[in-house]
């Protein structure tokens, strides 16, 4: 990475021309310096491609999907013959190929200079040119006389060097198409590691021909192959992203247990587990046994999984068999174990040394974290950025995904500002050093392969922007103007998350699809869950079409902000919205003896009947200049602290509008009495 590149972000006011409106981009991640101008870049028939320096298959191919993608964008072919010349209209210089296996070090910045003639795209080794090529495609606009890429000088290198995504397969398998077309859209947002979490309680997801029992037994037959692995492995590489396995252990490895039970502490029988929490199956840590069966499986599973990397899970480890077997009590006092943490960590000091031993680095999650254990282990830290912190003041590598769990249903702004090093963070420079960045969680409880793109898609973006770009973009309605524009591109490579509600509620709800659509607009799914607590539910109910941030939650209050200063325009598009609000209670009674999913929508539609009354009535307060009288508070306060979170525990849908309502509640609040006093 350059040390000389300048961490400047000009959002809205780089170049501004006379007579003309600042200059503004739609790029998400924000590169660490860019320069707008008014030139543009016309992409026609004529466009051409041309090659210096390095050149191999893995670039060429990067190119040629970016070409795929721009014919999509122009409606023509173009030329694929990827040549030398540097008249070319898109040039690439490319010093090097990098590393063979992806790695963190890797130097993935990349400078892009855009004029009204040429394109010339800079960098040292061939995933700086994939990253740049992104921006490339994200500069790209349109007007009457076709496509342009926008004039633009930019210098570009993320800011952490670890920005991931962990996918859960587990509990829910996904398919290998689903994997790809994730694996697209993270490069879409520039991130870098796939973390894929293969083994849990729920099951094992891959094929070991060494010790066959563990798919055989422990899958449902939903695995990946060898060749499937070798397949995504291979996939993601061409996109500059890692693949790190997670094979769970001591606990949540209750699949194991269904095909080999001696691993465990516990009399079997042992059977995949169909709900969600903590179990008590754990591998027995005293057994010499234990060890030559793990031996033996990251001996053959490292074949398959090149990165450098190998987590090890470690977390929520239940001691309960442990405490209950008699033969493990007395191993303890013979070794002078203490307790069930002593004993976690002998086992992990036992587990990384095979690990090492097979020239992997050990991850695991903050639990294995404790004083004695050696600190070449990178710690995965779920419970807070305070407990990375603590790791890192101990001198241990860590990745934070504490505030980015986006199986949890919350706004997109929820995920975007909290950061891996937070603001006021007491770490030294050498500690701060240790921080690597930081992944976000897709935990699958609730997601299946008809549902996965819309929890994943677009909020991850946004969170991918916190680990690439300068700490400084922070902008929240900045980012949900770009992210509007990101999440479209987004669908360009495949990903169904702009399609998802609608295709679910047609099945749902026949030719009334139309009103569960508009309804949908105004709710989000319940903070953590979806339809059922079981492995065994299908998720295809009026939850599971909802989407955790839609357009209204950002929207509407962006819009109350601006009426409470007098945007008329504002106004009146609030009026629309509230009005459509009020409707739907009425429409869904008229249609609940037909359509099941219309009893479940009776309860939110209610609350957004009553926010949508008081919004209007708000407004008509702020129409006539006049305060509402004593009752009127009583009755608005009443309406929003029905749908405090408190008081929607039990709700599988909320409303989204009651910040937009408060804000107009507030702003009537402050109008003048209609005898000129408060």
């Amino acid at each position: 990475m350059r040390a000389t590149i300048q961490l400047v972000v000009m959002l809205s006011t780089p170049l501004t021309l006379p007579a003309q409106a600042p200059l503004s981009h739609d790029l998400m991640p924000v590169p660490a310096s860019v320069t707008l101008s008014s030139e543009q870049l016309r992409i026609d028939s004529n466009f051409a491609v041309a090659i210096v320096r390095h050149r191999d298959v893995r670039l060429e191919r990067a190119i040629t999907r970016t070409i795929t993608r721009l014919e999509g964008r122009v409606g023509m072919p173009l030329s694929r013959r990827f040549g030398s010349d540097r008249g070319a209209t898109l040039v690439i210089d490319v010093a090097g190929p990098g590393f063979r296996v992806p790695d963190p070090a890797e130097d993935e910045s990349y400078d892009l200079n855009v004029s009204a003639s040429q394109a010339v795209l800079t960098a040292p080794t061939v995933v700086g040119a994939m990253r740049g090529l992104e921006t490339f495609l994200q500069l790209q606009a349109a007007d009457g006389h076709g496509v342009f890429a926008q004039g633009a000088e930019i210098r570009d290198a993320p800011r952490f060097r670890w920005r991931g995504l962990l996918l859960d397969v587990s509990r829910h398998f996904e398919p290998v198409d689903v994997i790809k077309r994730t694996l697209d859209g993270m490069a879409v947002v520039k991130l870098n590691v796939f973390h894929w979490h293969l083994s849990d309680d729920q099951g094992f997801r891959v094929e070991s021909l060494r010790l066959p029992r563990l798919q055989q037994l422990g899958s449902d037959s939903l695995f990946y192959t060898q060749e499937q692995i070798r397949d995504i492995v291979a996939y993601a590489a061409d996109r500059g992203i890692r693949v790190m396995p997670e094979f769970d252990m001591p606990g949540h490895s209750s699949a194991w247990f269904v095909g080999y039970p001696n691993l465990a502490s516990g009399p079997g029988p042992f059977e995949i587990a169909r709900t969600w929490g903590t179990f008590a199956p754990t591998m027995d840590p005293t057994k010499e046994s234990t060890y030559r069966f793990l031996d033996t499986f990251i001996g053959e599973m490292v074949a398959l999984f090149p990165d450098h990397y190998w987590h090890v899970g470690g977390d929520e480890v239940e001691p309960k068999q442990w405490h209950e077997n008699p033969a493990i009590q007395a191993w303890m006092k013979g070794h002078g174990i203490a307790n069930e943490v002593a004993l976690h960590t002998a086992f992990n000091k036992r587990l990384f040394a095979i690990v090492q031993k097979h020239d992997k680095i050990p991850v695991g999650w903050d639990e294995i974290f404790q004083p004695d254990l050696p600190t070449a282990a990178v710690i995965q830290s779920w419970r807070s950025s305070e407990a990375l912190g603590a790791s890192a003041k101990a001198g241990f590598r860590g990745i934070l995904s504490a505030p980015y769990y986006i199986d949890h249903q919350k706004a997109t702004s929820e995920f975007y500002l909290p950061d891996p090093i937070p603001a006021g963070s007491d770490l030294t420079g050498a500690e701060r050093a240790l921080v690597l960045g930081g992944e976000a969680c897709m935990w699958s409880e609730y997601i299946t392969p008809e549902t996965i793109d819309s929890r994943i898609w677009p909020r991850l973006a946004a969170i991918a922007e916190r680990f690439w770009s300068p700490g400084s973009v922070n902008d929240v309605t900045d980012m949900y103007r770009r992210l509007e524009v990101t999440s479209r591109r987004l669908g360009e490579v495949g990903l169904g998350h702009e399609d998802h509600t609608r295709r679910m509620v047609r099945r749902l709800a026949g030719d009334s699809a139309p009103l569960f659509e508009a309804l949908l607009d105004y709710v989000r799914p319940r903070d953590f869950g979806g339809s059922g607590t079981s492995q065994m539910v299908p998720h295809t109910q009026l939850i599971d079409a909802a989407v955790a941030d839609p357009h209204a939650t950002w929207d509407l209050a962006g819009r109350a902000r601006r009426a409470g200063t007098g945007d008329v325009a504002a106004a009146t598009q609030l009026r629309a919205d509230f009005r459509r609000m009020t409707g739907f209670y009425s429409r869904l009674l008229a249609v609940k003896d037909r359509i099941p999913e219309a009893t479940d929508a009776l309860q939110v539609a209610g609350a957004l009947d009553q926010l949508g009354h008081v919004g209007l009535e708000a407004l008509d307060f702020a129409a006539r200049r006049t305060s509402p009288g004593p009752q009127w508070r009583v009755d608005a306060d009443s309406a929003l602290a029905a749908v405090a979170p408190d008081r929607m525990r039990q709700w599988q849908l909320r409303p989204v509008v009651a910040d937009a309502v408060r804000l107009l509640v507030d702003a009537a609040r402050a109008l003048p009495s209609p005898g000129g006093s408060l």
